[in-house]
């Protein structure tokens, strides 16, 4: 139950908007806005894994997850636009004790966008991100059991690898994250364990 939401995807995606950018004599729609919205229910861990288990030996755990949420790719600089990558959702995820049936509801609501894209001239990308947002846990009676609330920024290095085919970039995470906030959750196995064995 960790805030941090990994740099590569939000590079994955500046790099999918940066091939398919117009150009900068281009009016200057965002290249991407789309709204998504889903709700699905798995098993943990993935029953195509034999040897898989969730949290120390639970099998078939049901998850039901809900998400909405709405992303962008927009231009940004004066000069040379780049295209710069938002995401905002909500979700809320409900997982089942297969044992004694109890559940364990996490409910997030986050923010990743693109604070700085860099072209090296070199074939590589120097990407800034930040991820923000909110989580909350609750147990089976609804009682609050715990909560997440901050930010990471982080830095990766895009390797283009000197082609145009995004599926052989390479992201290298560049250092340490920066990250803030308050938590007052232990972790996630921790958590659920106990919210959900009695």
């Amino acid at each position: 139950m960790n805030l941090h939401h990994g740099l590569a995807t939000t590079a994955a995606a500046v790099a999918l908007a940066i091939s398919a950018a117009p150009s900068v004599a281009q009016a200057a729609p965002p290249p991407v806005q789309a709204h998504y919205s889903d709700v699905y229910d798995v098993l943990l861990p993935d029953p195509s894994d034999p040897a898989g288990s969730f949290c120390g030996g639970l099998t078939n755990v049901p998850l039901h997850v809900e998400i909405d949420g709405y992303f962008s790719i927009k231009d940004h600089g004066p000069n040379a636009p780049s295209p710069y990558f938002a995401d905002r959702y909500t979700s809320t995820l409900v997982y089942t004790n297969p044992q004694t049936q109890l559940t364990y509801t996490v409910v997030r609501v986050r923010q990743s966008k693109d604070l700085r894209i860099v072209d090296n001239g070199d074939g590589t990308l120097t990407l800034t991100g930040l991820n923000t947002g909110s989580l909350w846990a609750y147990g089976p009676d609804g009682e609050l059991l715990g909560r997440q609330n901050g930010l990471t920024r982080e830095t990766a290095l895009v390797d283009t690898l000197g082609t145009p085919d995004l599926s052989d970039d390479v992201f290298i995470s560049q250092g340490d994250p920066f990250t803030a906030g308050l938590v007052t959750t232990t972790n996630f196995c921790d958590d659920f364990l106990s919210a959900t064995s009695r």
